[in-house]
């Protein structure tokens, strides 16, 4: 499930490499063409295998407590086990990447590959939830019996197709199903829906209008 077009490759990043020191990373940092850049990955000698990230937080940390700035980026260098592949899931991705700017990106090879950042997962579950094509979203709580989903699906189908769909549950709380519809918010069709489902004692918890965020 994870595509290789989401991963900025390693030809369009700066990085630097395991014997680079600190004082160079700095410099680096520093240009104010790198003034967005807040990390970097630190690679091998070969520029292939991936050793860990640097960021320019902890080089400043490292500076205000008169750190010896010649020594190599790895002093200072995190997350040099947070890395996932070409070949990885979803979830896999996910989880992996949640607290993170970034995750360094391997090849099938264990050579690196690029980054995955976190605003490009963003823009993946975006898509996925179909929010630029889709034009109201609804959440609609279920009974927690089996053949909910199913039932409200058809309920929606007799009115409207259904761009995506995400199941949501917090603890001690119904199911919940938020289904992102291509039907116009305070439209008569949507209305109709609402009515139906409310029919069949199913509550529609919100309706969000997704044309604001287009």
């Amino acid at each position: 499930m994870f595509q290789k077009s989401l991963v900025i490759p390693k030809s369009q990043l700066t990085t630097v490499t395991e014997n680079t020191t600190i004082q160079e990373v700095y410099d680096i940092f520093d240009n104010p063409d790198n003034a967005h850049t807040r990390t970097m990955p630190i690679l091998d000698e070969s520029g292939r295998l991936f050793r860990g990230n640097i960021y320019k937080q902890h080089v400043f940390e490292h500076i205000a407590k008169g750190g010896d700035m010649s020594l190599p980026a790895t002093a200072i260098m995190r997350n040099s086990t947070k890395f996932i592949y070409t070949t990885s899931k979803f979830y896999e991705v996910f989880f992996a990447i949640r607290d993170l700017p970034f995750i360094a990106v391997l090849d099938e090879n264990h050579q690196f590959y690029g980054i995955f950042t976190h605003d490009a997962l963003m823009d993946l579950l975006s898509q996925s939830w179909s929010v630029r094509s889709g034009g109201v979203a609804i959440a609609v709580a279920t009974h927690n019996k089996q053949g909910d989903l199913s039932k409200i699906s058809k309920i929606i189908t007799r009115y409207s197709n259904v761009e995506s769909l995400l199941t949501i549950r917090s603890e001690g709380e119904p199911l919940t199903v938020l289904f992102t519809l291509p039907l116009q918010a305070e439209s008569e069709q949507l209305d109709k829906l609402i009515k139906h489902l409310e029919k069949k004692q199913y509550t529609v918890d919100s309706v969000e209008n997704l044309n604001r965020f287009k």
